[in-house]
């Protein structure tokens, strides 16, 4: 009997003890993913995305690659920075408001810097190169779209560093600064934490290839099929070199 006994009440105890660990993770399993516990008891890193704004950027490069950003919710947090927090008027006309100043600015992990013809009037800014030059010393990766790259290139942080930009206006995109290493034929260039992509749409195939390399070719395939967008996965897919009659020497 005290066998019998003794052999119920461990059952009883495994049960217990299956139904609570059940019960646990359901539990973890229920919640944001910014809460949820990974692999060694650490909780996964919410990463802040913070994208820059200025008067007449272009829509599609800040938005695009918003798109896809912004659909990482638990994973990736997406805030808007201008010089000044308020209204930015892009170079279609409608606005969005940022939200944060240089001066209250998070501590951003990725940085986003859209193209637009905006760009021109702030190549020469001291306060804008300064800050993106501090932000990204400490941010994991630094892109930009279309000729976005011209304000990386006026900061410094494209020297001696291979990048590309908006092959339509190459050659003002690219010729005030003969110390970057511009690539003519390339959809985007991932020089490690810096990358770089083409105009306009070649942002959200730029966009997509950065969360592969974060989150797994499966997260960004989803993100793709999610938007039903032909994801162009292939860098050197580059018809609009051809179009604009830029080809690289080597």
């Amino acid at each position: 009997m005290k066998n019998s006994h003794l052999a119920s009440l461990l059952l009883s105890v495994v049960f217990i003890s299956k139904l609570a660990s059940g019960q646990l993770l359901a539990a973890e399993e229920q919640k944001p993913e910014s809460q949820k516990v990974a692999t060694g008891g650490h909780a996964e890193k919410v990463r802040t995305l913070g994208i820059f704004l200025f008067p007449s950027f272009e829509l599609l490069d800040a938005y695009g690659p918003l798109e896809m950003w912004g659909n990482l919710k638990g994973r990736v947090k997406v805030v808007t920075i201008a010089r000044e927090k308020g209204p930015v008027t892009s170079s279609q006309g409608p606005k969005t408001i940022a939200e944060f100043g240089f001066k209250d600015c998070p501590p951003l992990d990725l940085i986003l810097i859209p193209g637009g013809f905006g760009i021109l009037n702030i190549l020469n800014d001291s306060e804008t190169l300064a800050w993106l030059r501090e932000r990204s010393a400490t941010a994991e990766i630094t892109m930009s779209v279309c000729n976005g790259a011209s304000l990386l290139a006026a900061s410094g942080l494209l020297d001696d560093r291979p990048a590309t930009t908006n092959k339509a206006f190459w050659s003002r995109a690219t010729t005030p600064w003969p110390n970057v290493k511009w690539v003519k034929r390339a959809r985007w260039v991932d020089d490690g934490n810096m990358v770089t992509s083409s105009g306009v749409s070649a942002g959200i195939d730029m966009t997509l290839h950065v969360i592969e390399r974060l989150f797994g070719k499966q997260t960004a395939q989803d993100l793709a099929n999610s938007t039903e967008y032909e994801w162009h996965r292939e860098k050197s897919w580059d018809p609009y070199a051809e179009l604009h009659g830029l080809h690289d020497s080597k």
